[in-house]
């Protein structure tokens, strides 16, 4: 008879535990809320997303002899025109191969304005980055051609650390602004 009376207490007392178990609940994370008190959870709100647009492009970038240009079509990703630009402004700086060279790379593009379908375009050129004559025109060139392909693109200011500058690399005579042809 003690056996059973110590089996019935024995699973009484599981049975309770598993009850009790069952009915427990988390504490709440906001410490000095009080107990019954449930706190307001906060639904997300979708946040506005803006549209990605992808747009193929031609950079033209030049080839190692430094004698014309070379195509090198892209994906461009951008939400506005000025997103576009500057994506443009960071393939204009990657190289493409053996045969296609970002003469961009070394310069430092410090910042980019788009208004009234006028590009201007700060830069900060190193030493490095100094060409002769040929050079000189074909980094001219290759941004043109780059930029001018943009049908919301009517002209180029390009600012050498700030300040309109007569020439870039002391050969070629800049325009301020570059105006579309």
């Amino acid at each position: 008879m003690k056996i059973l009376k110590a089996r019935g207490l024995l699973a009484v007392i599981i049975l309770s535990a598993a009850i009790v178990g069952c009915g427990v609940q988390d504490k709440p994370q906001n410490p000095g809320s009080e107990i019954g008190e449930t706190a307001p959870t906060a639904s997300p709100t979708p946040a506005p997303t803006a549209t990605i647009n992808e747009r193929e492009a031609i950079i033209y970038l030049t080839d190692a002899e430094l004698v014309e240009t070379v195509e090198n079509p892209v994906k461009l990703s951008y939400e506005t025109d000025l997103d576009l630009v500057k994506a443009a402004l960071a393939e204009l700086q990657k190289d493409a191969g053996e045969n296609a060279l970002a003469l961009w790379k070394p310069i430092e593009i410090k910042s980019v304005e788009l208004a009234d379908g006028q590009v201007t375009i700060d830069i900060h050129l190193p030493d490095e980055a100094r060409l002769g004559a040929p050079g000189e025109l074909l980094v001219i060139e290759t941004l043109k051609k780059t930029l001018f392909q943009f049908e919301f693109i009517q002209a180029i200011e390009l600012l050498n650390d700030g300040e309109k500058v007569e020439t870039l690399m002391g050969h070629v005579e800049l325009e301020h602004p570059m105006n579309r042809e």
